[in-house]
């Protein structure tokens, strides 16, 4: 599978937050904070899926060894202290002292073995054990419990990115969870983890409720990212699930929720009207591209697949889709990263004519084109129609189909698609961007297949950084 990038570099999130709610008030400890999912969640095992529904959820119930800072960098969380050895092949984490899990257990070693064993067994299709089992560049062998506060873990080889690895976020950080979440045939059933709130409801296609845990022990460093301390402001959190983003507006006007974390971009004028609602907002990473399977018969020939390149004209669906906020980019490295460079700037040249001189060199007659999306995510629903537009003016057949998110995020990692607009999440270290797409045909541990050997060129780089910087206790 290949892929074409499209205007997602640095978008302007929107906090959207109703009068009235108190929100981080004294008097909001008193309240439960009502905000709004646009899709399910997709389970309740800790990295079960990237989605941001699932995340925004889980991460507030779990906590792992260590977490991201705002910049990037690695942080402990549930760790004490980490140390290296044998030439960086193995790392002992040292447990923070007095940690519980929310049914009073204490946090030890033996749950953080549990924990890993489940993540690494193939039988529990962890979507993140292709980052661990040697599929890519790290390989856990064995995790191992010296005593009740103290876990080692044995790498293959050595890797300065282990860390950044077990700190992703759309891992949900590795999170540590007690072995009463499974039942006895190893179904998630429960989440119980260490965070600052704990799951109290979960009604299927409803809502989920989360409710403060009491006896939370934060850390004293000050908030940084998903590191540091935390502080659970309220007692509840519901989160509603609203899959419309007209309807999401509507449950804001009418006070049925308090928050709403990522308004879309064509709503915010009209709500900055609205005496009603406060609204703020933050410049944030984004990705969206435009991936598609090369082993399909219409998309086989590179030359079709330049042509689609060459078709779209990023320029204007940023002032369509974003204000014109959002610089036209063809990379999957971020602009806000330092990685990205003059390369990295090209790649997005607007040429129909070149595209449909490609066509006719391939022999393009017409086969039909899917481009998958879901209605859950406002932009890329919205990109997909406006590629589309794109791609029929330089005579490509192409149509959309409308999934649920889920349906969409099946047919993803099974490679079950034409092409499709994906959100790929934008680390700061490009290297767990980049290994997504690169790797032959058929390639384990591969979210998606296919790029070509220029790209596996391109990656190999950013390994090597990865691998001089020598790991050191944190």
């Amino acid at each position: 599978m290949g892929h074409r990038n499209l205007p997602g570099r640095l978008l302007r999130s929107a906090l959207v937050i109703a009068a009235g709610s108190m929100l981080l008030t004294g008097a909001a400890s008193a309240q439960t904070l009502r905000t709004v999912i646009n899709a399910d969640i997709r389970g309740l095992m800790p990295g079960r899926s990237p989605d941001i529904s699932t995340g925004s959820v889980l991460q507030n119930v779990y906590e792992g060894l260590v977490a991201w800072r705002a910049d990037g960098s690695v942080a402990p969380m549930l760790a004490d202290k980490i140390e290296t050895s044998d030439e960086g092949r193995s790392y002992t984490f040292t447990l923070r002292d007095g940690i519980t899990f929310h049914n009073g257990a204490p946090l030890t070693a033996k749950e953080v073995v549990w924990t890993w064993t489940r993540f690494l067994d193939p039988k529990s299709a962890w979507p993140c054990r292709g980052n661990f089992d040697g599929s890519n560049a790290i390989k856990v062998e064995t995790v191992e419990a010296l005593d009740d506060r103290r876990v080692v873990f044995h790498l293959a080889s050595p890797s300065g990115a282990f860390l950044s690895a077990m700190a992703r976020a759309d891992c949900d950080s590795t999170a540590i969870a007690h072995p009463a979440s499974v039942d006895a045939d190893g179904n998630w059933i429960a989440a119980i983890g260490t965070g600052p709130f704990k799951l109290a409801e979960w009604r299927k296609g409803q809502f989920v409720e989360l409710a403060r845990f009491d006896a939370y022990k934060p850390r004293s460093e000050a908030a940084d990212g998903l590191a540091g301390a935390k502080a659970a402001k309220v007692e509840k959190i519901r989160f509603e699930l609203i899959p419309d983003a007209q309807a999401t507006k509507l449950a804001l006007f009418q006070g049925k929720i308090d928050i709403w974390p990522e308004a879309d971009s064509n709503q915010i004028k009209e709500l900055q009207q609205n005496p009603a609602v406060s609204v703020v907002s933050t410049p944030f990473s984004a990705i969206y591209a435009l991936p598609f399977q090369t082993r399909d018969p219409a998309l086989a020939d590179p030359r079709i697949r330049q042509a689609i390149n060459y078709a779209i004209d990023r320029q204007s669906m940023s002032a369509a889709l974003v204000d014109g906020k959002v610089p036209p980019s063809g990379s999957l490295i971020p602009a806000t990263s330092s990685y990205y460079g003059a390369v990295e700037k090209t790649g997005a040249e607007f040429d129909p004519a070149k595209a449909k001189a490609l066509l006719a060199q391939a022999g393009y007659k017409g086969e039909r084109i899917v481009i998958l999306t879901n209605k859950q995510n406002a932009i890329m629903a919205d990109t997909a129609i406006y590629v589309q537009s794109m791609l029929r003016a330089v005579g490509l057949n192409a149509e959309v189909e409308m999934l649920e998110f889920g349906a969409q995020f099946e047919r993803y990692y099974a490679g079950r698609y034409q092409m499709m607009v994906w959100n790929v999440t934008p680390y700061l270290d490009p290297l767990f961007i980049v290994e997504r797409f690169t790797g032959g045909q058929g390639a384990p541990g591969r979210q998606a297949l296919g790029q070509s050997q220029g790209a596996r060129a391109a990656e190999e780089p950013l390994r090597r950084e990865r691998r001089r910087q020598a790991p050191g206790a944190l």
